[in-house]
């Protein structure tokens, strides 16, 4: 049995805890006050420097499973960035134990693997495009030419993209 199919009726309004903050406190539960926007919560104490994404070698790249690093760049406390990475992990061991209970992917599990990596490179490769755009043109000659060499791999990214799905099209029309 899966967990998609296990049914059972939703708890009565009763026992479930209030989730509607106007239903709770009426209309106007969000006056237009500044008190009314609780304040960010304060760092905590071992986040005296920002943490950079970690350097992966290919043949750990099971290690991060979850998140793609370019969504984690902006997590810069390292306690807020670890949590994170933990609870990457945790979804990752949850989804290994239960996908078996899913339907299959129609054309295998390696095709759609491959799909999946197709796609994750074209994140990279939109977001090497973005970050070297002229739109955000960097100023310093570093980042000018980290920007000329981030626009060559984009590119490189994107053949290669075209590639892998080039091959997955042609076995799918191969009987």
């Amino acid at each position: 049995m899966s967990l998609l199919d296990h049914k059972e009726a939703a708890p009565t309004e009763a026992v479930t805890c209030c989730r509607s903050l106007a239903k709770h406190e009426g209309a106007n539960s969000m006056p237009d006050r500044d008190e009314s926007i609780p304040p960010p919560p304060p760092s905590s104490p071992s986040s005296d420097s920002a943490v950079s994404p970690p350097i992966i070698r290919p043949e750990e790249w099971e290690e991060e499973p979850a998140f793609r690093e370019t969504f984690l760049l902006y997590f810069t406390d390292p306690v807020a960035n670890a949590t994170l990475r933990s609870f990457g992990r945790l979804l990752h061991e949850l989804v290994l134990e239960f996908w078996r209970m899913w339907p299959p992917h129609p054309e295998g599990i390696f095709p759609a693997e491959c799909r999946a990596v197709v796609a994750d490179l074209r994140h990279l490769q939109g977001a090497l495009q973005e970050w070297t755009s002229p739109a955000t043109a960097p100023e310093h000659p570093y980042e000018v030419r980290l920007a000329g060499i981030g626009a060559e791999v984009a590119e490189a990214l994107g053949e290669l993209a075209d590639r892998l799905e080039r091959g997955l099209d042609e076995g799918r029309r191969k009987p």
